[in-house]
C-alpha cells in the first residue's frame, strides 16, 4: 500500500481510538444527569446535524485546497474543543446546554474533515487495491472499537467522564502529527476566480444527473441510517433502563459491535472480488435487518452484543462496497464535493432517527417495535435496491485494474448495469 497510505491509517486509528470513548462517556454523562431518552437522543442529534449544514462546504475544501492541510487543523480543532469539553466538565458545570454547545462544535469539525480525508485514498492506492484500502480503514476504525469502549467504560467507572474526554483530545493530536507527512493530498484543481457556489453547482450537478448509481448509495445509505438509528440513539437508554447494564457491560456490547464491523470489513474485501458490488450491497442490508430483528428477543450483554455483531458485519460490508463504487465512479476533481453531497445526504436521517426515537420511547416505552421498525425498513431498502442500476452493477476494474477512474480529469467510464 506503501508508506503514505499508512500513515494516514495510522491517524485515522488514532483519531478513532479516542473519539470512540468519547462517543461512549458523553451518552452515559447526558444520562447520569437527566436519565432521559430524549437527552440521549439529542446527543446524537447534535453529532450530527452539521453534516447537514456543512457536508457541501466540506467537499469544495477538499477540492479547492490541499487536503492534506485540511485534515492537520481539523484534527488541532478537534483537540482544542475536546479540552474544553473536558474542562467543561471538570470544573463540574451541570447545564446540559453547554455540553450540547461544545459537542456541536466538535460535531462541525468532521462534515469538513472527512470529504478531504476519503478523497486522499483513491490517490494512495493502486485501483484494484481500493476494495482492500477502504476494508483495512473501516477494519481498523473498529478493530480500535472493540477495545475503545471497554476502555472507555473502565475510564468512565474508575476515573469518570472527563478522562475519557482527555484522552480523545491527546488522539486528535497524535492524527495530525501522522497526517502532517503525507505530502500528495492537494485537492485536485485550484479554482482562482471562480465561486464556492459554482463549486457546489458543479459537484450537485455530477451527484444528480451525471450519475445515477452514486446518487442511489447516498440514497439508500440515508434510508439505512434511519433505520439502524432508530436503535442506536436509544442504545445506552435501552441497555441501561431495561435491562441495567453497568458502564462495563454496555462496553461490551460496544466491543461486539466494532468485532462485527472489522468482520464485515473483511468480507467485503473479498467479497467485492469475486461478486458485483450491488449484489454484495443488497446481501449485507438485508441481513443487517435480520440482525436487528433478532435484538427483539436477546437478553444479556452477550447476546445481545451477538446481535449486534451481525449487523454491523453486514453494515461494513456494505461500507466497504459503496466507498468504493464512489471512488471508482466519481472523478478526482469532483470526489472530495460529490462525497460531501452523498455524506450530507446519507447522514441527513440520523438527527431525525434520533429524535424520533427518544421521542417514541418517552411517550411509548417500547424499544422492541423500534427494533421492528428498523429490520423490515432494511430488508425493504435491499429489495428496492436490488432493482436500481446500483442492485445491477458490475465492476470489471476490481479484477482487472481498468476503472472509470483511469478516464481523464472529468470523464468517467459508464459501469456495466447487467
Amino acid at each position: 500500500m506503501g508508506r503514505r497510505y499508512w500513515l494516514l491509517l495510522s491517524a485515522f486509528l488514532a483519531s478513532s481510538l479516542g473519539t470512540w470513548i468519547y462517543r461512549l462517556a458523553l451518552p452515559l454523562l447526558v444520562y447520569d444527569l437527566t436519565g432521559s431518552a430524549f437527552g440521549t437522543g439529542l446527543v446524537y442529534a447534535m453529532e450530527y446535524l452539521p453534516y447537514v449544514a456543512l457536508g457541501m462546504l466540506g467537499g469544495v475544501l477538499a477540492d479547492r485546497v490541499d487536503r492534506r492541510r485540511v485534515l492537520v487543523l481539523g484534527d488541532l480543532i478537534s483537540g482544542a474543543v475536546t479540552v474544553l469539553l473536558a474542562v467543561i466538565v471538570t470544573a463540574g458545570v451541570r447545564q446540559l446546554w453547554a455540553i450540547y454547545a461544545v459537542a456541536f462544535l466538535l460535531a462541525c469539525v468532521d462534515p469538513l474533515y472527512q470529504p478531504a480525508f476519503r478523497s486522499m485514498v483513491p490517490s494512495l492506492v493502486p485501483v484494484e487495491r481500493l476494495p482492500q484500502a477502504n476494508a483495512r480503514l473501516h477494519m481498523g476504525e473498529h478493530a480500535v472499537n472493540m477495545v475503545g469502549p471497554v476502555v472507555g467504560g473502565a475510564l468512565v467507572v474508575g476515573l469518570g467522564h472527563q478522562a475519557a474526554i482527555y484522552v480523545d483530545a491527546g488522539t486528535f493530536v497524535l492524527s495530525a502529527l501522522l497526517i502532517w507527512p503525507v505530502r500528495a493530498a492537494r485537492g485536485a484543481l485550484t479554482r482562482r476566480g471562480r465561486s464556492m457556489l459554482a463549486d457546489i453547482r458543479e459537484g450537485l450537478s455530477f451527484l444528480l444527473r451525471g450519475d445515477k448509481v452514486v446518487l442511489t448509495t447516498a440514497l439508500a445509505t440515508a434510508a439505512c441510517n434511519f433505520g439502524v438509528w432508530l436503535l442506536l440513539a436509544g442504545l445506552v437508554y435501552y441497555l441501561s433502563s431495561y435491562h441495567g447494564f453497568t458502564p462495563g457491560e454496555i462496553g461490551v456490547v460496544y466491543a461486539f459491535q466494532g468485532a462485527g464491523a472489522v468482520l464485515g470489513a473483511v468480507l467485503g474485501s473479498r467479497l467485492l472480488r469475486r461478486y458485483p458490488p450491488g449484489r454484495v450491497i443488497c446481501w449485507a442490508v438485508a441481513a443487517g435487518g435480520l440482525s436487528m430483528l433478532a435484538m427483539i428477543v436477546a437478553r444479556g450483554p452477550v447476546p445481545i452484543g451477538l446481535a449486534w455483531l451481525g449487523q454491523f458485519a453486514a453494515a461494513g460490508t456494505s461500507i466497504v462496497a459503496v466507498a468504493t463504487v464512489r471512488q471508482l465512479l466519481v472523478p478526482d476533481h469532483l470526489l472530495g464535493r460529490v462525497l460531501g453531497t452523498a455524506r450530507m445526504i446519507a447522514f441527513l436521517s440520523i438527527p431525525l432517527a434520533s429524535l424520533a426515537t427518544g421521542v417514541f420511547e418517552s411517550e411509548t416505552r417500547n424499544a422492541y417495535a423500534l427494533m421492528v421498525a428498523a429490520g423490515v425498513g432494511w430488508l425493504a431498502i435491499a429489495a428496492v435496491v436490488s432493482h436500481t442500476p446500483l442492485g445491477r452493477l458490475r465492476l470489471p476494474a476490481l479484477r482487472d485494474g481498468s476503472a472509470g477512474r483511469s478516464a481523464p480529469p472529468g470523464e468517467s467510464r459508464p459501469p456495466d448495469p447487467r
